[in-house]
């Protein structure tokens, strides 16, 4: 199940920032080329051998390897060779209500993306963007500035996109959370999916 929910949560991830997937084995090769990132791997339930072949690979700072679902001891053995950029994050989805965009949430589309935002004072306060494919929706870049914080704009901000998606006929979201996204997506009705750790190569340090 989590392999299919990976490669739903793939493609409306590489949809909403325009970047270039393929298929590498068990996994996903994604051309970031941007936030640090050239490559990332992302596999689901991945094998100790295909593990070992993707840590492999995984060989410099600027390529991740991203494993979402359960790692057992022998698989967190295999990735001790890499260094840890994110262990805090998981998959999480939610059922797509129909609902209205509020009045403070400008809504942006491009195809199947929609760009959210909120200006308070004359600055960017809050922004998200949701990608739709098929019946999912992709939800992404979720932040709200840290002078406009604790203010409940993330949650307008989900509140909008979703009602964008909702007129898309998307059914199902989908979003990758950080450990303090994830009090906001569960007050929305979020559940997780899998756990996600990343990692990235040591370059040269790597003997």
């Amino acid at each position: 199940m989590t392999s299919a929910w990976v490669d739903r949560w793939v493609t409306g991830w590489c949809n909403s920032r325009q970047m270039q997937r393929c298929r590498d084995g068990d996994s996903w090769l994604v051309e970031v080329g941007a936030d640090g990132r050239s490559q990332e791997r992302v596999a689901s339930t991945a094998s100790l051998t295909e593990i070992d072949r993707l840590v492999a690979v995984t060989s410099e700072p600027d390529v991740r390897l991203t494993l979402i679902g359960e790692l057992d001891a022998s698989m967190h053995d295999a990735v001790a060779v890499l260094d840890p950029a994110n262990t805090s994050e998981c998959m999480m989805s939610a059922r797509i209500q129909p609902g209205i965009v509020p009045t403070e949430v400008e809504i942006e589309q491009d195809g199947p993306v929609a760009y959210a935002r909120i200006h308070m004072d004359g600055e960017l306060a809050a922004h998200g963007q949701v990608a739709v494919a098929a019946s999912d929706a992709v939800f992404d870049r979720i932040r709200t500035m840290s002078a406009f914080q604790r203010r409940g704009l993330g949650r307008l901000i989900m509140t909008g996109l979703a009602a964008w998606a909702a007129e898309q006929r998307a059914t199902t979201g989908i979003l990758v959370a950080s450990a303090d996204g994830r009090k906001l997506y569960e007050s929305l009705g979020w559940s997780q999916v899998a756990p996600i750790a990343m990692f990235r190569g040591r370059g040269d340090e790597r003997g």
